[in-house]
């Protein structure tokens, strides 16, 4: 069996980020529909991850502490950080993330649990258990793409991407 660490180590392209409510409203895209984003696995169990929307203005000020409430609230509500150790289980398909540092501090000390499944060198993640965005409790839906390798989206069975989304809630 190969470790899925093993298959995660390396840098990531985020695709899509997604945010399914529990109520069952319509799912959202807070960072637009074609988000931008790194995460980075590395082989000493530390990982990182930036998302952001691709559609943020540049502040006005070229000095970051010199930034309008407005700036900072738009670039704060479209930006999501956050790094610390990671472990597998191999078992279930999840890494588990123990956050050190994050965007938003309330993350920090706090695990998060991700269901992994790969289709080629592109992966798919769910966060397990429920996040609060926006006022309601959502699972978050990522799929990043392994950096360097040309990936055609067409190829990808479209029903394995739903499958993936809709099981598990």
């Amino acid at each position: 069996m190969t470790s899925i660490k093993n298959e995660i180590i390396g840098t990531w392209e985020l695709l899509s980020y997604i945010e399914v409510p529990l109520d069952g409203l319509d799912s959202s895209f807070p960072f637009g529909k074609t988000p931008k984003g790194l995460l980075l696995y590395g082989p000493d169990g530390y990982m990182a991850v930036q998302i952001s929307s691709r559609d943020h203005l540049k502040c006005v000020s070229d000095d970051r502490l010199k930034v309008s409430t407005e700036e900072a609230e738009q670039r704060i509500k479209g930006y999501l950080a956050f790094s610390g150790r990671y472990t597998v289980d191999n078992r279930n398909a999840h890494v588990v993330y123990d956050i050190e540092s994050s965007f938003f501090p309330n993350w920090e000390g706090s695990r998060h649990v991700r269901k992994l499944d790969f289709d080629g060198d592109v992966l798919f993640q769910k966060s397990l258990d429920p996040i609060r965005s926006g006022g309601r409790m959502i699972h978050a839906h990522m799929t990043w793409k392994r950096i360097g390798k040309d990936i055609d989206m067409s190829a990808i069975e479209e029903d394995a991407m739903t499958n993936f989304f809709v099981a598990d809630h």
